[in-house]
């Protein structure tokens, strides 16, 4: 106990007034002060420290039990010992209940009682400002590990998500963005975006269902790689989070860049991916589809077609005399001239046609539900398109380019495969070349 203690009398009563302070008096190292009114004594508490307050329950600005509910809501941390005519046990625990350390009957006080009470009120504040200080650390221990458990399990879930062999890449993402408002008090109110640069996902991002941009966000750039390849949002809709600045705090904005880092890693993994397929499928110069991928995907195709019975037809393609083009005008003519006639072809196919470079100069495409009249038609159209073609060249005049084209339908009836398919569209090129070029002929 320190050694002055500073009281403070709130009594309305002149003579109950005079008859408790010089109760009070007698009481050694203590100072004390009165006032008349709940207000003249809340006045006093916002002026002066006190270490006990003795508050009468009849004043003329308040009355009973709400004279304590009042007094100790605007001061919490003072102790408060209530002064009473009534013995009245109920009132007494009710006061206590309001907040009061003590219950003191006015018709018993004296000094040694008012010296008791006014020791044993302050030390039972102090304690119970020690237990709620420390219930309180231990509500915020609870929230913090309460929140360190949603980001790890948030992170959990999004590694999982990241790395399942069976997801497809969009879908992958979209579990992420629906797993992240976890890591937050209220999940429902939260938004997320996800911003994919490289192509990777179909129309550039996957996002929460009603995503809205606001000023309440966190946000963190993905790399896949060194290279940036995106953006993460997260973003509350209606105002600061329910968990205040702390949804802003340094451990929230470490969890959105490991979120933003995840991601890109998974990215980074599926560009390796997707060059690994496209080195072991696709063409490097042309982009068409390289030998061995075309003769599988058209296989399957060839399958479907006699299972159901539909028609399929092949087209066997050359490009007139391109060893002369790459003689005249050197091998980067002849490269662009082998892209330039990939790129017209698919600029006439049909997204489900197949096109495929099978070497050099030749190539072969795969009509699925086309008949060999219709396949003529393609053919045809083809031939023409290229014969109008220029190819500008960089240094020199531009390249005028014809092909040679044998087409074939598959005897899917007959059981006929592909490769034997493949045989008659060859035959057929043979003798469209073998008739002059730039012509189209028909297997038989």
């Amino acid at each position: 106990m320190p050694n002055k203690q500073h009281a403070l009398l709130v009594e309305d009563s002149p003579t109950q007034a005079l008859l408790t302070l010089a109760e009070l008096e007698k009481l050694p190292d203590v100072k004390v002060e009165h006032a008349a009114s709940l207000a003249a004594a809340l006045e006093a508490i916002a002026k002066t420290r006190f270490d006990v307050v003795f508050l009468d329950l009849t004043l003329p600005d308040s009355v009973g039990d709400e004279t304590v509910k009042r007094f100790c809501g605007a001061a919490p941390e003072l102790a408060v010992v209530v002064l009473t005519n009534h013995d009245d046990d109920a009132q007494a625990l009710q006061s206590l209940e309001q907040g009061a350390q003590d219950y003191m009957l006015k018709a018993r006080i004296d000094a040694p009682s008012l010296s008791r009470s006014l020791r044993y009120s302050i030390q039972r504040k102090r304690a119970e400002i020690l237990v709620r200080e420390a219930r309180d650390e231990a509500l915020e221990a609870n929230r913090q590990l309460e929140r360190r458990m949603r980001q790890i399990n948030c992170l959990y879930g999004v590694s999982r998500a990241l790395e399942s062999h069976e997801l497809p890449l969009k879908v992958a993402m979209e579990e992420v963005v629906g797993i992240i408002p976890s890591a937050w008090l209220r999940p429902e109110t939260i938004g997320v975006r996800l911003t994919c640069h490289n192509g990777l996902l179909p129309g550039g991002f996957v996002e929460t269902p009603d995503f809205v941009e606001t000023p309440w966000r966190l946000e963190a750039q993905v790399f896949a790689g060194s290279r940036p390849a995106g953006r993460m949002e997260i973003c509350w809709p209606e105002s600061r989070p329910a968990e205040g600045s702390q949804a802003f705090a340094v451990s929230e904005r470490e969890l959105v860049r490991e979120l933003a880092r995840r991601v890109g890693q998974a990215l980074e993994r599926a560009c390796v991916q997707k060059e690994l397929v496209q080195l072991a499928t696709i063409d490097f110069l042309t982009e068409a589809l390289n030998r061995r991928h075309f003769m599988q995907m058209v296989g399957s195709e060839i399958q479907r077609a006699t299972r159901y019975g539909r028609p399929l037809s092949v087209l066997m393609l050359d490009i007139d005399h391109f060893k002369r083009i790459n003689d005249d005008r050197g091998h980067a003519a002849g490269d662009e001239a082998l892209k330039a006639f990939v790129i017209l072809c698919r600029d006439v196919l049909r997204d489900q046609d197949i096109i495929g470079r099978l070497g050099g100069e030749e190539f072969a495409i795969a009509l699925p539900e086309t008949g060999l009249a219709s396949a003529e038609v393609v053919a045809g159209r083809v031939r023409a398109h290229l014969a109008e073609m220029e190819i500008p060249l960089s240094g020199g005049d531009p390249l005028h380019l014809t092909t040679s084209i044998g087409v074939a339908e598959c005897k899917v009836k007959e059981g006929e495969g592909l490769e034997a398919c493949l045989g008659r569209a060859d035959a057929a090129l043979y003798r469209a070349k073998a008739q002059g070029r730039d012509r189209v002929e028909a297997a038989e």
